[in-house]
């Protein structure tokens, strides 16, 4: 009996210290590669009018997220850190969108890169990567939208 006992008290202990390491750990899908820069090169229409890619792109994102930034005249727009991504821990796992049109005059493509940072333990603090479901989902977004996706070079 003292031996059931016993059992139990060291299989609880141990299920308890599994919840706190298991669930610290970044989601699968971050990469703690820096992130990068992807391509949508613009369908016809929108390449004989900036204006109408601009609001395309801006509408697109702004639908899912909040704008910190943007500049119409430069062609840049950064969204807010949205906490709690792709089912991430809320206050320990944040993403974000930029795009950039490299030439507003004639706009043939738009670039689009996200970003996702995981909150460590101390002293390391936040890290930077992408996650992988976020990149996927925006790029995939904006290009049906705006256009087709440039073959990788």
């Amino acid at each position: 009996m003292m031996h059931a006992t016993r059992s139990k008290w060291i299989a609880l202990a141990l299920a308890g210290l599994s919840v706190p390491i298991g669930g610290c750990g970044a989601p699968k899908s971050f990469l703690r590669n820096p992130p990068g820069w992807k391509e949508i090169e613009l369908r016809e229409d929108l390449r004989k009018s900036y204006d109408q890619a601009w609001m395309t792109s801006f509408d697109t994102i702004a639908k899912h997220w909040d704008i910190e930034m943007s500049d119409r005249a430069s062609g840049y727009l950064r969204t807010a850190w949205r906490y709690g991504i792709g089912g991430g821990e809320y206050r320990r796992y944040r993403g974000r969108v930029t795009i950039k049109f490299p030439d507003v005059s004639q706009p043939t493509k738009v670039e689009v890169k996200t970003e996702a940072q995981w909150l460590e333990d101390e002293p390391f603090g936040w890290v930077t990567g992408f996650d992988t479901t976020l990149e996927r989902d925006v790029y995939s977004e904006l290009a049906g939208r705006l256009g087709r996706t440039v073959p990788a070079q």
